[in-house]
């Protein structure tokens, strides 16, 4: 017998699976930027900076306009599009100071788990 799927409005409210694997590739988006930021400028005082500047601008965007709490969130379409930019320039950032097969990698992990953590939250059309 075929288990029934319960449609988005009567879903329990608990974070899932796909919300911790989001929350993993916000993790990894950080991993990501510390290694860029490490792997790129020749200096210690210019991978220190680059580090900080990266991680920084990271973090402040999320927790401004993106993190689930955020006081300013913006619509869900504007907030979709924003994170997929940001997974996007953190793959582009590890393609250029790493493996590129990790950057894609990343990308379409990252990707595909803000799609469809978007999607089970609400309908995208």
């Amino acid at each position: 017998m075929l288990a029934r799927v319960r449609p988005v409005a009567e879903r329990t409210s608990g974070p899932g699976l796909i919300e911790a694997g989001v929350f993993l590739a916000e993790v990894a988006m950080i991993a990501v930027l510390v290694y860029a930021g490490v792997a790129l400028p020749r200096s210690v005082v210019g991978r220190i900076v680059l580090v900080v500047v990266l991680v920084g601008v990271f973090v402040v965007i999320w927790g401004r306009w993106l993190a689930p709490r955020a006081a300013r969130r913006l619509p869900p379409r504007p907030g979709l599009l924003l994170k997929l930019a940001l997974f996007a320039v953190g793959a582009l950032l590890l393609a250029w100071a790493g493996p590129v097969w990790l950057a894609v990698v990343f990308l379409v992990f990252s990707e595909g788990l803000v799609i469809a953590a978007e999607r089970e939250r609400r309908p995208l059309a």
